[in-house]
């Protein structure tokens, strides 16, 4: 009879008595709502789910959460979300970046104490953010157990059994410098990757986001020297969230960003800034929309 094969990822996981007075989920709240917590704990219930220690977060998954979740929480409003764990370092910025991959050292940690019965833990060295020779983040009856694997080589991986405080070489110190090769190799693509992903999300009138990158903050940064144009663009998505009827469309909302610009470097920049909004278009109405190109180009 053939035993039931071990699954990588678990059946539960610990959430710590102070989460929500921890700064870092205090800023995601702050920002993304009632709704962004309910999206994160999904996350975080598929990641310990399915791999145990980190998932993997692409165009493509972000669309299977979009629809697993519900609850409104569309590709837009996600990819906001996870951009925002990151800044706030909820997730570690250096594998995401690297590898498109979601993961932390709290979640590497808690995963290895809930693995303390199984005979062998393999972690992808890639994504490892643990300090071999620290009991806290490693216990001893775990080391033993713990096999760290590249999925960029077929050579054997490294077990770390093979008594790693008394070898010759620190096995930390062969992390370390695997982190600091990949660096190295990955920082001509991360480049060109980051260009091409979005640096934020604006939402529209009809549900869905449109995307702010890096060449569009440059060209705003140009036109209007004074302003902090990504405080700006945060200060939009905030105003838009209070109030949701002034969303603008997607042909009208690049107008909108100008317009908002303009007013915050006319009031001399963004450290005094205080937009007047009493005389705000709604580019949400057909009607006052078809007549955008005739209007003030200022006017918000």
């Amino acid at each position: 009879m053939l035993s039931r094969p071990i699954k990588d990822g678990v059946d539960y996981f610990p959430l710590d008595t102070g989460f929500f007075i921890d700064d870092k989920v205090r800023l995601l709240r702050a920002q993304f709502g009632a709704k962004g917590m309910y999206a994160l704990f999904y996350i975080l219930c598929e990641l310990y789910a399915k791999n145990g220690y980190f998932m993997k977060w692409d165009k493509n998954k972000c669309y299977l959460v979009s629809d697993g979740a519900g609850c409104g929480c569309d590709p837009g409003f996600l990819a906001e979300l996870i951009n925002g764990c990151v800044r706030c370092s909820f997730f570690d910025e250096r594998v995401f970046n690297g590898f498109g991959v979601l993961t932390s050292a709290g979640i590497q940690r808690r995963f290895l104490r809930m693995l303390k019965n199984r005979d062998e833990i393999e972690i992808i060295k890639e994504y490892w953010l643990l300090d071999l020779s620290s009991k806290k983040d490693v216990p001893p009856g775990v080391l033993n157990k713990l096999t760290l694997k590249s999925f960029k080589s077929s050579e054997n991986p490294d077990k770390s059994s093979e008594n790693p405080d008394k070898s010759s070489e620190n096995p930390q110190r062969k992390v370390n410098e695997s982190k600091v090769n990949e660096s190295k190799n990955s920082s001509c693509s991360e480049q060109n990757k980051s260009a091409h992903e979005p640096i934020t999300f604006l939402p529209l009138s009809d549900g869905t986001y449109y995307a702010i990158y890096q060449k569009d903050i440059d060209l705003w940064e140009d036109t209007y020297p004074k302003v902090s144009v990504f405080l700006e663009l945060k200060k939009m998505i905030s105003w838009f969230d209070a109030n949701p009827k002034k969303k603008k469309t997607k042909q009208g909302i690049r107008r909108c960003i100008n317009g908002w610009m303009a007013r915050c470097q006319e009031k001399g920049g963004s450290s005094d800034y205080s937009p007047s909004l009493s005389n705000t278009v709604d580019y949400t109405d057909a009607e006052r929309y078809a007549g955008e190109k005739e209007g003030d180009p200022n006017e918000f």
